[in-house]
């Protein structure tokens, strides 16, 4: 034994005595060791003499869990991540399961064994979000695909400006069909089991297209395969979520697992063009369906087995992913929720906060759709950069939504907490997300400098991620059993501008040939008009729905969960 191992074996120890249950959580290894720390024979088990103190093995030493006097061995050799108790101390819980969680944090990994060690040593739900994720990553690379590979597939085929508006606007039928089916069967059937077969769909209609794409109605209907196919990610994911995690990991949850269609994007936008230049534009379909093919696979193995892995370093499988979900209780009510009681649709149409809701969407999803849809043969038009460039530029204001995304959720979250109503937080997000946009594509319609135009677009498309601590995050508001379904019934109405929108911005670019006329100046109108009924109708109170527990006259305020923001 030499002296440094026996100072560890003592730290250790005096840190049991302390009056609470201690967390400890050792550094990444690099090579093998902690970094920042000196090179040591390694060993996986250690023992702790009690009376002496003494650290009884050759360093390197692991505690996994201390019982009164002796250590027990260690759970899995090469953990990053290890729990100390005693029992003679009080048992903590983490809040965000209601059970033991190992103090696992999200590190940059920077080896192999860094990232095995980083997913096998996940809690389960965070394995279950991490599939989700990757889910919406390949979803949005499908979706946004035909933006580019339009472009070549046009000068191919001969089409107008209008054709190719129509056959990037075939997506959007099919999703906005799948939205309120996708948010029932998620309900009865299970978000875990719903999405892969919705990837399935997507995937196997995205590797047809180049069999297809050269008839305009087989490649139309092949697109609306792929929306129907997608449509039912939000409603499942939104499923996913609430039976994987609770209430007070929400926030963080939804806004990690919703980043994924950014992250889509801005793959998609990128590789896209690349394999064009190096192949065809069929080798984008090919590629990008093969990808949801093989997660499909692996997501209901994953899925299945609640997240567990066979090497996992603990055995917390989530429960209850497939299948009708079990009653439960609201906070702040005691009673229970009867998850087979009639929906009240009647009510939710009729409701004037839902009503405003589901006109926001559609606006804010107009000015999203039509400039994901155009942006690349605008640059390339209007702007006269390659079809490569255009690409990348087209990336840039996803990737600054992503980062004003950590920004958004947090602010709202720290507002409420200051005790501003729900209510004015939730018109104050959307206003900076529609207002932002609006007034940067009003400026950039005068100017004459690309690069100014696409730095103006970029900041003030960005601002849109405030709708992630806003609109996105007011169903949850209105009804906390009911928001997949309203969910569903917004975004029906958030896709019906990728179907008329976008064929209709290329039939006012054929007709008037001026881009700020056709792109900007819709998106404006709605951008406004969005503001103005949300500021008016919107609410972010609980409604009182059929079957809709309400919280106690006398129980404290709800402190609801911001989507976005990680």
């Amino acid at each position: 034994r030499d002296s440094a191992t026996r100072d560890a074996a003592h730290d250790a120890v005096m840190r049991l005595a302390a009056p609470s249950t201690v967390r400890m959580r050792h550094r990444p290894r690099v090579g093998g060791r902690e970094r920042g720390a000196r090179a040591t024979p390694r060993v996986s088990r250690a023992r702790v003499d009690d009376s002496a103190g003494e650290q009884r093995s050759r360093p390197r030493v692991d505690f996994d869990r201390v019982d009164g006097a002796r250590a027990r061995e260690g759970a899995r050799e090469g953990a990053d991540v290890r729990r100390v108790e005693s029992s003679s101390l009080a048992t903590t819980t983490t809040e965000g399961d209601g059970e033991d969680d190992e103090a696992w944090a999200l590190e940059f990994p920077t080896s192999r064994a860094d990232l095995s060690n980083l997913w096998l040593g996940a809690p389960s739900r965070y394995r279950v979000l991490f599939t989700t994720i990757f889910a919406f990553v390949i979803c949005n690379m499908d979706k946004v695909n035909i933006s580019v590979a339009i472009i070549p597939m046009a000068k191919d085929f001969g089409w107008s400006p209008t054709t190719a508006g129509f056959i990037q606007s075939a997506f959007f039928y099919g999703f906005a069909a799948s939205q309120l089916p996708g948010g029932y069967l998620s309900t009865k059937l299970g978000g875990a089991r719903v999405l892969p077969l919705g990837m399935l769909l997507l995937s196997t209609a995205t590797v047809m297209i180049p069999f297809v794409g050269t008839d305009e109605k087989s490649l139309f209907l092949a697109r609306v395969l792929v929306g129907l196919g997608e449509g039912v990610a939000p409603t499942a994911a939104t499923d996913i979520i609430a039976r994987s995690v609770s209430v007070s990991e929400r926030s963080r949850a939804v806004g990690f697992v919703f980043s994924g269609f950014n992250m889509g994007s801005v793959l998609g936008l990128g590789v896209a063009p690349l394999l064009i230049q190096a192949t065809n534009w069929r080798s984008v379909f090919w590629v990008f369906g093969s990808f949801g093919l093989v997660w499909s696979l692996w997501a209901m193995k994953m899925y299945g087995s609640g997240g567990m892995v066979e090497e996992s370093y603990k055995n917390d499988g989530v429960t209850g992913l497939i299948g009708a979900r079990a009653p439960e209780v609201m906070a702040n009510s005691s009673a229970a929720v009867d998850e087979d009681a009639p929906i009240p649709w009647r009510e939710f149409i009729s409701s004037t906060p839902v009503r405003a809701l589901m006109y926001v969407h559609f606006c804010n999803n107009w000015g999203f759709y039509v400039l994901l849809a155009w942006l690349p043969s605008y640059f390339t038009d209007e702007l006269g950069v390659t079809l490569t460039n255009a690409s990348l530029l087209t990336l840039l204001p996803p990737l600054a939504n992503i980062a004003v995304a950590t920004i958004a959720g947090p602010t709202a979250d720290r507002l409420i907490k200051k005790g501003m109503p729900v209510t004015k937080v939730r018109k104050t997000m959307q206003t900076i997300s529609f207002m932002g946009p609006a007034v940067a594509m009003g400026t950039a319609a005068y100017l004459e400098n690309p690069i100014a135009t696409v730095g103006l677009l970029t900041a003030g498309l960005s601002l849109g991620a405030f709708s992630y601590a806003g609109l996105y995050s007011n169903h949850q508001d209105l009804s906390p059993k009911y928001s997949s379904i309203l969910l569903g019934m917004t975004n029906t109405c958030g896709a019906l501008p990728g179907v008329i929108g976008v064929p209709l911005t290329g039939y006012l670019l054929k007709e008037t040939d001026n881009w700020e006329l056709s792109m900007f100046i819709p998106a404006m109108i709605f951008y406004v008009t969005g503001t103005i009924v949300f500021a008016k109708y919107g609410s972010g109170n609980r409604q009182p729905f059929t079957g809709q527990p309400m919280p106690s006259p006398d129980a404290p305020p709800e402190i609801p969960s911001s989507g976005g923001g990680h």
